[in-house]
């Protein structure tokens, strides 16, 4: 497996976990084995970014800080092509 699909796959599922995450509360994250994933979760349910700034990816980071700052600056700083699209898309 080539180091970008495996970013992708892992982006992907991030949404996903995200979407998840949303219906439910915070204490369902805490579930989670993934550090950075635990850290999305936890950030965009309760809406704080000093989660994000736990998170280790740099792109993941970024997307979640544009995410729960509601500010689309972070997405540029996002390198992933297709990530940075979808992040930018979300404004």
């Amino acid at each position: 497996m080539t180091v970008r699909l495996f970013i992708r796959i892992f982006i992907f599922s991030c949404f996903e976990i995200a979407s998840q995450a949303m219906a439910a509360d915070a204490s369902r994250c805490y579930s989670i084995e993934n550090n950075d994933r635990k850290n999305y979760c936890l950030a965009t349910v309760k809406r704080e970014s000093s989660y994000c700034y736990s998170i280790q990816t740099n792109n993941l980071k970024q997307f979640c800080l544009a995410e729960v700052k509601s500010e689309k600056s972070y997405c540029y700083s996002i390198q992933e092509r297709d990530f940075k699209n979808q992040c930018l898309s979300a404004f």
